[in-house]
């Protein structure tokens, strides 16, 4: 497997369509009252397994400096994707993209891919790797724990005002560089 660079000249807003199966999610209950505020997350079962299709794109304007790479098999097809983009002022990398297309997952590419992400943020010195996953995303969410990320914030009105009842709440995951 090789990763290799993809020229933002030719890559912006390239498409990165993907589909998966979730049988569980974290489910948020909010308390917000005088005496007490917080957020729970507890991990529950679907009654049915929930299919996700979405289609994102590389290098969109608002990352700042972002850097997207392919993984390759040995006869040229692509493996799966990941980009990050810089945030100077905090010293973190946010890796905004990992993709491992279907028939390749479950074989080290998601595992290659983050090492390689890693390896930049050690080169360059950055002292945290930053991504958000929604919390009925229990697949990534499970392999990004995996290699050692964090639960570290989320926000219940992301995408909508309504996220909590929509179940779609973003959960934001550390990874501290060492």
């Amino acid at each position: 497997m090789r990763i290799e660079y993809l020229d933002k000249a030719k890559y912006e807003y390239f498409e990165l369509e993907y589909d998966y199966i979730t049988s569980e999610h974290y489910k948020v209950t909010v308390s917000d009252d005088s005496d007490e505020m917080g957020v729970r997350f507890e991990r529950e079962k679907y009654d049915s397994p929930r299919r996700e299709h979405n289609i994102d794109t590389l290098y969109q304007d608002y990352w700042q400096d972002a850097e997207a790479y392919a993984a390759y098999d040995d006869d040229g097809s692509v493996l799966g994707y990941v980009e990050f983009a810089f945030s100077e002022w905090n010293n973190t990398l946010q890796m905004t993209q990992l993709l491992v297309l279907p028939s390749s997952r479950g074989k080290g590419v998601g595992k290659a891919l983050f090492e390689f992400v890693k390896g930049v943020a050690l080169e360059r010195d950055y002292r945290v790797i930053l991504l958000e996953a929604q919390n009925y995303n229990t697949p990534a969410i499970d392999f990004y724990r995996a290699m050692g990320f964090k639960f570290c914030g989320a926000n219940l009105y992301f995408y909508s005002n309504t996220d909590v009842e929509d179940d779609e709440v973003m959960l934001q995951m550390a990874y501290l560089v060492e």
